[in-house]
């Protein structure tokens, strides 16, 4: 016996984790200072190494804050 479901069965928004956002945050603040070596006249090495340390406090408070944990099976 075949079960009909409707059209909307399958249709819906994806849930997004705080661990997702992280990960799509990481290339922004390198991103920045991508741009900001283009359009000004800071030079590339200096714009990419301020602009990674934003980065590299996300790092660290993803693995370090908002780490994931383990839950327990009941």
């Amino acid at each position: 016996m075949s079960v009909r479901t409707t059209r909307s069965d399958g249709i819906g928004l994806p849930t997004v984790s705080r661990y997702d956002l992280l990960l799509a945050l990481l290339p922004v603040p390198l991103l920045c200072g991508t741009f900001a070596s283009i359009l000004t006249p800071i030079p590339e090495a200096i714009a990419m190494g301020v602009a990674s340390l934003p980065s590299a406090l996300l790092v660290l408070y993803a693995i370090s804050v908002a780490a994931p944990t383990i839950g327990r099976s009941a």
